[in-house]
């Protein structure tokens, strides 16, 4: 499994597709997500084999993008069955890769722990101080792309909602991210009750 150049391959595949664009679901994106699966594997018990997966994964669930924003996990599918046979991964690899990018779709619904380290990695930002500024780029790229309301009223309820529905499945992220998370929550209410 050729993890570095795979790296290179993905960077080289998202920068050439308008990354500049994409506000949210770019390169920037791409690596923080890898970065979290990193930290996430490391507090975890994983072994070897599943955690180059995790990390295949990380690095490829958002290549769809560069087709199609909808439904871009099965995009990125394709692309990571094109790809990864040329960097050292065999059959079986590839399926459990692709069936950890699939577990990244919303609603999250992982089965395993290599799906629940993906999907916390990919959501890793919520419990973060940079939650702000990381969750205005993807309303800022909805608004462009996808004709989403400008109205941050809106923006602020919506986020209410994911974040109050969401949960992280790993006792790591759940100890790193939980207390950043409900912070985070807080702070969106209060915006919200101040523009009320």
């Amino acid at each position: 499994m050729q993890l570095n150049n795979l790296k290179n391959t993905v960077e080289q595949l998202i920068l050439s597709q308008n990354d500049d664009q994409r506000f949210y679901h770019n390169l920037a994106h791409t690596l923080d997500v890898l970065e979290a699966a990193e930290r996430l594997i490391s507090l975890t018990v994983i072994d070897t084999e599943t955690a180059q997966l995790v990390r295949a994964a990380a690095l490829l669930h958002e290549t769809g993008m560069t087709t199609t924003p909808q439904d871009h996990e099965k995009a990125s599918v394709l692309i990571a069955k094109k790809l990864l046979p040329d960097h050292g991964f065999n059959p079986d690899q590839i399926v459990r890769i692709n069936k950890l990018i699939l577990a990244t779709r919303m609603p999250q619904r992982p089965d395993d722990l290599a799906s629940e380290i993906i999907c916390d990695a990919d959501l890793d930002y919520l419990g973060r101080t940079d939650y702000f500024i990381i969750s205005h780029k993807l309303r800022l790229e909805w608004i462009m792309f996808d004709g989403y309301s400008e109205d941050l009223t809106k923006w602020y309820q919506a986020q209410i909602d994911f974040l109050e529905n969401h949960q992280y499945f790993t006792d790591a992220a759940k100890n790193l991210r939980e207390k950043g998370k409900q912070h985070n929550l807080l702070l969106v209410k209060k915006l919200l009750n101040s523009s009320s």
